[in-house]
């Protein structure tokens, strides 16, 4: 299978865990998406399929990772722009 191949894969079975999230009525959140997958990986006989869900575990935890960073970054800038009493003069 070539790169492009494997990587429209992953989007499927990512678009396959997020309806099973979606159809069990749980959040839709990067945590429950990777849960999700390494489920579907733990039954999966495919080793394409096998191959995409990890390229796409790979990516959720990459884009988890980078959103949890740019979080508290905000987080921490707007903490030095009010002051360490959190902007209140009393």
């Amino acid at each position: 299978m070539n790169n492009k191949d494997l990587t429209r894969l992953a989007d499927v079975v990512l678009g396959e865990a997020v309806v099973a999230l979606m159809s069990s009525e749980d959040d839709i959140s990067a945590d429950g998406v990777a849960r999700q997958l390494r489920a579907m990986n733990g039954g999966e006989t495919n080793p394409e399929r096998r191959a995409a869900i990890a390229l796409a575990l790979g990516e959720v935890q990459s884009e988890f990772v980078q959103s949890r960073e740019s979080r508290d970054a905000d987080v921490l800038a707007f903490g030095a722009l009010t002051g360490p009493d959190g902007g209140n003069n009393n």
